[in-house]
């Protein structure tokens, strides 16, 4: 038979496991895609900012003025959905509800 503070801590533990969990399935689901500036491109964007997918309209590349005019077209396009990425990575981190670990003097705690 285990000790009630065992139970509990063990408990606890399992408690932040699981909503780390559900935390990071909610980051890895996140998939963002912005359009540029022109609408001709679209990048996608992973919840932790990996480009997934990048569609270029038809014709794009034919009748872009230049090679560095489309770098740029699709340099701000990435830009603007890593930009949102961050934000939805950032608030799936804050709205997790993590369940409170009591302070132990065995556990080192970071300073913030």
């Amino acid at each position: 038979m285990r000790h009630p503070e065992t139970v509990e801590v063990l408990a606890q533990g399992r408690a932040l496991g699981h909503a780390l969990a559900d935390m990071l399935e909610r980051v890895q689901g996140i998939r963002v895609r912005r359009p540029s500036p022109s609408g001709r491109v679209i990048p996608e964007v992973d919840g932790i900012f990996r480009l997934t997918d990048l569609y270029i309209a038809p014709g794009t590349v034919a009748h872009s003025a230049g090679s560095r005019e489309l770098a740029v077209d699709i340099m701000a396009a990435i830009n603007e959905s890593t930009l949102d990425a961050a934000r939805r990575h950032k608030l799936a981190i804050a709205e997790t509800d993590l369940p409170d670990i009591p302070e132990v003097p065995w556990v080192p705690r970071r300073l913030r």
